[in-house]
């Protein structure tokens, strides 16, 4: 899966916890958005950034990293999958399909909220 790189505009997050805060908070609306697209999702133990979601039975890790860009003050955003694409599993046509899906999904979810913008597939 590619990345997805976006700006995070929340007047409420900002300081200096703005990325933390807003991590965490496009982690949980992810954790609870991905769900309505017929995904199991949920937040890692170890880290508020990242969760994992269930595909095909398999978990795949998706990491939410967000810096502030000082020219502009806005914070970039990007979400990337810790996927094993070596793995027998990922090979197959119908997860393809379904990674696709995914991130639609996220993409879908986040426009969803008013304060991201700017969305671009990065390879």
């Amino acid at each position: 899966m590619r990345k997805l790189q976006f700006i995070a505009n929340y007047e409420h997050h900002h300081g200096l916890n703005a990325c933390h805060v807003t991590q965490e908070y496009v982690t949980n609306l992810l954790a609870k958005q991905l769900s309505q697209y017929g995904f199991k999702a949920e937040t890692n133990k170890d880290s508020t950034e990242s969760l994992a979601v269930s595909v095909e039975n398999q978990a795949v890790a998706l990491g939410v990293n967000c810096r502030l860009n000082q020219e502009d003050g806005f914070l970039l955003c990007e979400i990337s999958a810790r996927a094993d694409e070596a793995q027998p599993w990922f090979k197959k046509i119908e997860m393809q399909s379904v990674i696709k899906q995914l991130a639609n999904a996220v993409e879908n979810t986040l426009k969803a909220d008013h304060a991201f913008s700017q969305f671009e597939w990065k390879v």
